[in-house]
Parts: structure tokens; C-alpha cells; sequence
């Protein structure tokens, strides 16, 4: 089958900049902010797969983690040849036994996404919420952990993912092939020397996003991974 992924971007706008900037100029920054950030989304996933460029656009895979939506899906600019890029996505992923998928993500309702549903496409949408922030604000939360950065994916790391079954095989897998960028940052948080929860932050040019927030499955619902962000 094949499935398509539309990510929809929302409430991009909720904290304004300096009350001294002009209207125009505001929305041309946040305009600006808004592209940057659709890029670094559409690419996001070059961390953990292997790249193919294609004239319309990119495809992304890791045939060893084919759980992974993230690390197995394409995306299409909007103004390409969709019926050619269609097709030689689909080819590609039925060639290595992986199933379709497309990733739209735009600020208006996305022409890809309308021609996939045309197509007799499945759409599954997240609605994903994006923040600016002006001044530093921490979560108001207890603090009941203690926190490293983790430099290796080691053997505590599968012991955390292998706690849930459902979701612990490809996430461990796609954390196997970010750790070696430079750009990639993950941070783990400790009760007494266990390690109970992890985060991930990316950060290209000047964004950056928080990944791969996971609490081992028996510690769950104790603000763990709150605190971890805040950190």
C-alpha cells in the first residue's frame, strides 16, 4: 500500500518579536522563519539515511531500519513533475521491499498532497506545532534528575529501547546513524546511575529540534522526559 505522510505546519506565530519592528518587516522575518523551517524539516532525516537527489526532489532509506518511517520516505517539490516523481518513488521503495511513503510539509494545503489523494493515496496527518520563543523560559517542574550527554550509543541505550517493543527497535536503530554527526546532540537523564530517558537535539544553521524524546517504559508518567527538555 501506498502512504503517504502529510505534515501540516501550525501555530508557527505564538510569541512576537521586539515591539519596535514594524508590521512589514515582521512578517517578512516571520515569513523568512517559517521557509527556513519547512527546509530543515523536508531534510531532516539526512542524519539518519542514506540521500538520493532527485530533480524533484529527495528520497530518503536505511534498508536496515525499514520500521522507520522517518528514515524510508521522499518528498516532492511542489512545482515538480508529481506523476514522474510518483512513479520513480514508488519504484525505488518496491525495489528495496519498503513501503511508499511521501512526506508534504508547506504552510498552505500542499498541491503533492492533493494529487496523492487523487491518486487513491492514504493520508495520515500530524498537526505540528512550532514556537518562537524571545526570552528563555524553563518549565516550571521539580528537578529529580541528573543529566549527561552521550557521546556512544552503548549497551544502557538498547536496554532503554528494549524496554518497548513497539517503538524501541527502529528508534535505536535511526539513534545509530545520527550519533555521528556533528550536528547531532543526544542528552540522557539519570536516577542515581540508571538511565531512565533520552532526548536528541539537531541543530542546522539556527534551527534546531528536539528528537527522539523516549522514557524507558516502566518509568513512565513522572516528568521525566519534561525534565529533560528543560535541561
Amino acid at each position: 500500500m501506498w502512504r503517504p505522510v502529510q505534515k501540516t505546519l501550525v501555530n508557527v506565530n505564538r510569541m512576537k518579536y521586539c515591539k519596535d519592528i514594524s508590521e512589514k518587516t515582521h512578517s517578512e522575518d516571520m515569513k523568512m522563519l517559517i521557509n527556513k523551517i519547512i527546509n530543515f524539516e523536508n531534510n531532516f532525516a539526512e542524519i539518519q539515511s542514506k540521500v538520493l537527489e532527485k530533480p524533484y526532489g529527495r528520497i530518503f532509506y536505511d534498508q536496515n531500519n525499514p520500521l522507520s518511517y522517518d528514515s524510508n520516505h521522499a518528498y516532492i517539490h511542489e512545482d515538480s513533475d508529481y506523476e514522474f516523481a510518483i512513479m520513480d518513488i514508488v519504484t525505488f521503495y518496491q525495489s528495496i521491499a519498503i513501503t511508499p511513503r511521501v512526506y508534504t510539509f508547506t504552510r498552505n494545503e500542499s498541491s503533492v498532497g492533493q494529487y496523492l489523494e487523487r491518486k487513491g493515496f492514504k493520508k495520515s496527518v500530524d498537526e505540528i506545532c512550532f514556537f518562537v520563543q524571545k526570552n528563555k523560559k524553563r518549565i516550571d517542574i521539580p528537578q529529580t534528575l541528573h543529566f549527561k550527554r552521550l557521546h556512544h550509543i552503548d549497551e544502557t541505550i538498547n536496554e532503554l529501547f528494549s524496554s518497548d517493543q513497539e517503538q524501541g527497535e527502529w528508534g535505536y536503530k535511526s539513534l545509530l546513524k545520527s550519533i555521528g554527526n556533528k550536528n547531532f546532540y543526544l542528552f540522557g537523564g539519570y536516577v542515581d546511575e540508571a538511565l531512565v530517558c533520552i532526548a536528541s537535539l539537531f541543530c542546522k544553521n539556527d534551527i534546531s529540534r528536539v528528537n527522539d524524546v523516549f522514557t524507558k517504559k516502566d518509568q513512565r508518567g513522572k516528568g521525566y522526559g519534561s525534565q529533560l527538555i528543560n535541561f
